[in-house]
């Protein structure tokens, strides 16, 4: 009798336990979320997922920075070794070049030599800043002229020159030459210049600036890139 009345007690403590357990676990059910618990549910994963980004953005822009800075540093390295801009000035060389042109020169392991272009410094307080032109002959060959038909022969060998601005009606400039001190031999280490623009230039017909030595010589002219309109390599047999 009393075993069976401590089962009873004790099913209806169990009873009571359920009850009150199915209780809590609804009370717990029913609890709001706190600001703190939203923010970690809700805005955890956002910036998770933004701070990869963010490191992206900076990395990007590190590599940018880097390919400019490398690219502005090579550029100025080849300006000040190997290339130099130049501006033309003065009517010279017209039709070939004209005045304010911007033109590319190299001096980089260059030897001058027929028909190319190039820029000298001449030692002369008459020339303040260099001169463009084209160079005739080199070192060892012979000059002549033929000032009336506007021929200029090398080693006697009239020059095909489509390139110079005739003017009909006029002779060549003989300028400070002599038609009894021709021919002229071109001296060791000089070169004979002119312009294309042969009446309106001053160059080794010029006693001022006679035959020129090629330490002074710039650079050869590799490209114009001003106006856009003609940019492009400047090609010494083209007018």
């Amino acid at each position: 009798m009393d075993n069976r009345e401590d089962n009873n007690l004790e099913d209806i403590e169990n009873e009571e336990n359920k009850e009150e357990s199915a209780e809590i676990a609804e009370g717990d059910m029913d609890i709001e979320p706190t600001q703190t618990m939203m923010e970690a549910q809700y805005f955890a994963p956002e910036d998770e997922e933004a701070e990869p980004e963010k490191l992206r953005f900076s990395e990007i822009l590190f590599e940018w920075v880097e390919i400019f800075s490398s690219a502005l540093l090579t550029v100025i390295l080849l300006f000040t070794f190997v290339f130099r801009m130049v501006t033309v000035e003065g009517p010279s060389m017209q039709e070939t070049l004209h005045e304010k042109d911007n033109l590319i020169i190299s001096h980089l392991f260059y030897t001058p030599k027929q028909n190319d272009i190039v820029v000298i410094q001449v030692p002369n307080s008459s020339f303040p800043v260099p001169i463009i032109k084209r160079v005739i002959a080199t070192e060892g060959q012979t000059v002549d002229f033929d000032f009336d038909n506007w021929i200029v022969s090398v080693d006697g060998e009239p020059l095909e020159e489509p390139y110079v601005n005739y003017i009909a009606g006029e002779s060549m400039r003989s300028d400070s030459i002599l038609l009894d001190s021709l021919p002229i031999v071109v001296e060791p280490g000089k070169i004979f210049v002119m312009g294309d623009n042969r009446n309106h230039s001053m160059d080794s017909r010029d006693s001022r600036v006679g035959q020129v030595d090629v330490r002074n010589v710039v650079g050869r002219v590799l490209v114009r890139v001003f106006p856009f309109n003609k940019f492009g390599p400047v090609k010494p047999d083209e007018s």
